[in-house]
């Protein structure tokens, strides 16, 4: 890791470093898109449309982290929304349609095994979003 970093200041420096996770978070969001998205669709499918927690919440945030949604908002729609604000609302979904699970169901948050990797994400959702205000600062009026 060390020498990624040190390479990157050499070959431009912080906007080198900045390039890299922005490809890394638009991966991750298709990722998310496709496991979460097309998983949920696919437990609807599979499983019906009721309880609600059967897949509805995977569904929906895998849909608010597609690229493609934000492309769509802005052509259409004529509304931005920048990455970071993608990413925290399908987390948001993500774990209210954990909590519905607990609540309804009576089953545990996550499994034990999950629950350091869903940290680690969370941790990494936290960090690219800090990233990305700080090398995009808002416009004061």
């Amino acid at each position: 890791m060390a020498a990624l970093i040190s390479r990157s200041l050499r070959l431009g420096g912080i906007v080198y470093v900045l390039k890299m996770l922005s490809v890394i978070a638009w991966l991750v969001a298709w990722g998310w898109a496709r496991l979460a998205g097309v998983g949920g669709f696919v437990l609807l499918v599979h499983e019906g449309p009721l309880p609600i927690t059967n897949g509805w919440f995977a569904m929906l945030s895998g849909i608010a982290a597609c690229p493609l949604t934000a492309r769509l908002l802005k052509r259409y729609a004529r509304i931005v929304v920048p990455g970071y604000v993608q990413l925290a609302v399908a987390l948001l979904i993500f774990v209210a349609g954990r909590v519905s699970v607990v609540i309804l169901l009576h089953r545990p948050f996550l499994p034990a095994g999950l629950m350091v990797g869903t940290i680690a994400a969370a941790t990494l959702v936290l960090a690219l979003a800090f990233v990305q205000r700080q090398a995009n600062p808002t416009p004061s009026n």
